[in-house]
C-alpha cells in the first residue's frame, strides 16, 4: 500500500538528444507536431475513427501491442519522461530529474503534486509497481513493453525511485517515453480486479484524461481529468470517443459529414486524393521507420525458405510503382534499413540494383524448382493492401500468384507473431539505438512481429556490436555490415519511408505524435 509522506520538488533537468525531427515541407509531409500547444477548455467533444477495435485498453496488462490499444492508453497514464519531437528532447514528465548512478543504475526524482486516478498521490512504490510488471512481462516474453530491459526498482524514500536496467544501452532512457511505460499503482489494479481487468477497465493512471466506458463494437470513451496536475496543459475537450470502422473510405465520409473529427490511419494514396478538398484537411508524416518486405524463414516456411525464391521476388518487384502507391510520391524506394535522416543510414543498395527483373526473376523460380508457377500468401493491414496490389501485378508477371490475407488489428498480431504468412510488410521504429532495435533477429526475445526469428552467430554478435557502440560512427559502420549480411541472404527488401496519413476536419489543430507514428489522442483543439 502507499504511504502518503510528501516531499519537496527537485529541481528540473532535461536530457537532450543529437536530432530533431526534421521538417515538414508544405503540400507534402505536413501537419503533425508543429502546432503551438492548446490553451483553452470546452465542453466540446472529439471523435477519432480507428480502423479497428482493441482487444484491450492496456497492452502491458495482457501482452497486446495493437496500436489502437496504445493510443488509448497514452491519454490515462504518465510517463516518467516525455519526448519533445519538435525539439528532440527528453523532457521531465512524472520524473523532475534522473542521475545514472552506475552503468546500470538510474535514480529518478518524482514529482509530489501528482494525484493518481483513485485519488491516492503518487509515490515511489508506484513506479517500483510499474517496472515490476514489465519486468515479469518480459520474463515470459508476452509483449513488445519487454523491451526497455528493467530489471528491478527500489523506493529510496517515498519519491526517489532507482530503476536497475539489464543492458546500458545509450538511448535507453528515450525507450521509457513510449506509451506501454505508463506509471501504474497496485492500489489502482487491486481494485479495478487486477491485471486482466483493466484491459477492459483501465481506471489507471495519472493521465490528462480518465476512462468512462468501452461499448463493443461502438466505442471507447474517456473524459478529462479535471484534477491533472500539470497545470500548463489543457485539454480543449472535455470528451473523447473512439469509434471503430475498417474502411478507411467510411472513415473519411465521416470527416466530411461531421460525424466524426480525425480519420487514422488512412492508405497515403487514398488520402493523397482529398489534397486540396477544403472540406478536410491531410496529415502526412514519417517517424523513423522504413517499411520492409519479410519473408517467412521460420520452422513453418514455405517456398520462401529458398534464398533463390527470396531473390526471385526481389527481382519481380517494381520499387518505384510500389513507392508510388506506398508514399504518394512523397519519398522515394529505401536503399537501406534506415531512413535518410537517421544518423545510422547507409545505401548499401544503388538505384540500378533496384531496377526490375523480370526474365531474371522467372530464371531464378526455374532453378529453385518453380518453373511452372508459385502461389505465396501476404499478411497485412488495410493501409497495406494498396501496396500489395501493386505486388501482386508485378509477381504475376513473373509466374507468382499472391493471394491477401487483411484481417482485423488483433487477428493480424495473433497470424505475424505466430509466422502465419508467407510474405508480410512490417516496419521497423528505428529511431534510435533502443535494445531492441532488429527485434526480428534477436533471439533474447520470443516475441517477434513483421519477420523471421532466424539469425546466426555473426548476425547476434552485428546487432549487439550496433547497440552498444559508444559513438554513432562506429555503430554505422557496425550497422553496414549488418545490412549488408542482410543484402547478401535476401532476409528482407527495403521498400520506402514509412508515411502515416490521416485526414481531419479543416479547422482541427494540435495533431501531435507518440512513438512509432502513434497519435496522441489529447493535444487536439480547434483554431
Amino acid at each position: 500500500m502507499k504511504m502518503k509522506k510528501v516531499l519537496g520538488l527537485a529541481l528540473v533537468s532535461a536530457m537532450t538528444l543529437s536530432m530533431a525531427p526534421a521538417a515538414f515541407a508544405e503540400g507534402g509531409l505536413s501537419g503533425a507536431d508543429c502546432d503551438p500547444a492548446n490553451t483553452a477548455k470546452t465542453d466540446e467533444t472529439l471523435t477519432i475513427a480507428f480502423a479497428s477495435e482493441p482487444s484491450t485498453l492496456v497492452g502491458p496488462a495482457s501482452g497486446n501491442t495493437e496500436n489502437e490499444s496504445m493510443m488509448i492508453y497514452s491519454s490515462l497514464t504518465d510517463n516518467l519522461v516525455s519526448y519533445d519531437h519538435q525539439s528532440g528532447e527528453i523532457k521531465p514528465e512524472l520524473a523532475t530529474e534522473w542521475e545514472w548512478v552506475d552503468e546500470n543504475h538510474c535514480k529518478f526524482k518524482l514529482r509530489d503534486d501528482v494525484t493518481m486516478t483513485d485519488g491516492t498521490p503518487l509515490v515511489a512504490d508506484d513506479v517500483v509497481y510499474s517496472v515490476k510488471m514489465w519486468r515479469d512481462l518480459n520474463a515470459t516474453n508476452e509483449t513488445g513493453s519487454i523491451f526497455v530491459d528493467c530489471a528491478d526498482a527500489v523506493a529510496d524514500d517515498e519519491h526517489t525511485v532507482t530503476i536497475e536496467f539489464t543492458s546500458n544501452a545509450p538511448d535507453i532512457i528515450r525507450m521509457l517515453t513510449w506509451t506501454q511505460y505508463g506509471i501504474i499503482s497496485e492500489d489502482e489494479v487491486e481494485a479495478a480486479g487486477g491485471m486482466e481487468a483493466i484491459g477492459k477497465n483501465p481506471v489507471v493512471g495519472s493521465g490528462p484524461y480518465k476512462f468512462v466506458s468501452w461499448t463493443n463494437g461502438q466505442n471507447v470513451v474517456i473524459e478529462r481529468n479535471e484534477d491533472y496536475w500539470n497545470p500548463d496543459y489543457a485539454g480543449y475537450y472535455k470528451d473523447i470517443v473512439f469509434t471503430f470502422t475498417a474502411d478507411p473510405a467510411a472513415r473519411i465520409m465521416a470527416i466530411q459529414s461531421g460525424d466524426a473529427d480525425v480519420a487514422y490511419a488512412i492508405p497515403t494514396a487514398q488520402a493523397a486524393t482529398f489534397q486540396g478538398n477544403d472540406a478536410v484537411r491531410v496529415v502526412n508524416y514519417t517517424f523513423d521507420q522504413v517499411n520492409h518486405l519479410w519473408f517467412n524463414m521460420g520452422e513453418n516456411a514455405g517456398a520462401t525458405a529458398d534464398q533463390k525464391v527470396r531473390e526471385a521476388i526481389d527481382k519481380a518487384l517494381d520499387y518505384d510503382a510500389i513507392n508510388a502507391v506506398g508514399s504518394a510520391g512523397l519519398t522515394t524506394p529505401s536503399l537501406g534499413y534506415f531512413t535518410e535522416d537517421n544518423p545510422y543510414y547507409n545505401a548499401v543498395y544503388t538505384a540500378e540494383e533496384r531496377a526490375r527483373d523480370v526474365e531474371g526473376a522467372k530464371a531464378l523460380l526455374e532453378e529453385a524448382g518453380y518453373g511452372d508457377g508459385l502461389t505465396l500468401r501476404a499478411l497485412g493491414l488495410s493501409d497495406i493492401e494498396p501496396i500489395y496490389v501493386v505486388m501482386q501485378a508485378n509477381l504475376a508477371e513473373a509466374g507468382i500468384t499472391l493471394e491477401l490475407d487483411i484481417p482485423d488489428t488483433a487477428q493480424f498480431v495473433q497470424q505475424a507473431a505466430g509466422g502465419d504468412y508467407d510474405l508480410i510488410v512490417v516496419g521497423e521504429y528505428a529511431a534510435a539505438r533502443f535494445p531492441s532495435i532488429f527485434i526480428f533477429f534477436q533471439n533474447a526475445y520470443t516475441f517477434c512481429i513483421g519477420g523471421p526469428k532466424w539469425t546466426t552467430d555473426e548476425i547476434n554478435a552485428q546487432i549487439h556490436d550496433f547497440i552498444f557502440a559508444k559513438d554513432v560512427e562506429t555503430a554505422k559502420e557496425v550497422g553496414k555490415k549488418f545490412e549488408e549480411t542482410m543484402k547478401a541472404q535476401t532476409i528482407q527488401v527495403n521498400l520506402f519511408p514509412n508515411i502515416n496519413s490521416s485526414v481531419v476536419a479543416p479547422d482541427l489543430k494540435g495533431f501531435n505524435t507518440l512513438e512509432r507514428g502513434f497519435l496522441d489522442p489529447t493535444g487536439f483543439y480547434k483554431g
